[in-house]
């Protein structure tokens, strides 16, 4: 019945979508602005909470809808499925949900504060199982073909390393692990 994006990162594409399957866009959420990124929040508990005080589903929007919801990734999983539980709670008859990339299956060291490899969905489940696990009617990612056809530059430009794993430069084997133990050095001190 209607398109809607995961604010803010999903509202340009759910406006082009909208357009090119002429399904209306709305705005289907209400967005905390103070509230950063959740995929990077430390802890699974905090991820959770900013979650629930970041977005405020619109009840008139959304009830007895069929949505198509757009958002820019899925990282570890459990922001989207919050997001897509809020939306049945509120009264969605039917959620798909759409990704404007393909799936993330490497960390980016150049600056975005990403999850290991294990952390990411989908290294360890199938498109399936991840449909299931978020609990929505259907699930789509862009492709790496689709993603390369709409920046409209050929792939050399652009650095996709957390979709295929080619860094531009040499990555240390050991920088993964070096920052699992780094996690876990800076979780005792702040327990301490």
């Amino acid at each position: 019945d209607i398109v809607i994006p995961v604010p803010d990162s999903g509202t340009p594409a759910a406006i082009g979508y909208s357009a090119e399957s002429k399904i209306p866009y709305a705005e289907g959420f209400i967005k905390n602005r103070y509230i950063g990124r959740t995929f990077i929040q430390p802890k699974q508990e905090t991820r959770e909470i900013s979650v629930k005080l970041k977005l405020n589903p619109l009840r008139d929007i959304i009830q007895g809808k069929k949505l198509v919801v757009v958002d820019d990734s899925i990282v570890r999983g459990t922001t989207s499925k919050k997001i897509v539980k809020m939306l049945y709670n509120t009264g969605a008859k039917e959620v798909h949900m759409r990704i404007t990339c393909p799936p993330l299956l490497y960390p980016c060291y150049y600056g975005v504060d990403m999850a290991t490899r294990k952390e990411f969905i989908a290294n360890h489940k199938t498109l399936e199982d991840i449909r299931e696990f978020l609990k929505v009617d259907s699930l789509k990612y862009l492709t790496m073909s689709g993603l390369v056809k709409a920046v409209g530059e050929s792939k050399e430009k652009f650095c996709f390393a957390c979709f295929d794993g080619e860094y531009p430069v040499q990555i240390p084997e050991n920088i993964e692990s070096d920052k699992c133990s780094i996690d876990k050095d800076e979780k005792v001190s702040s327990n301490a």
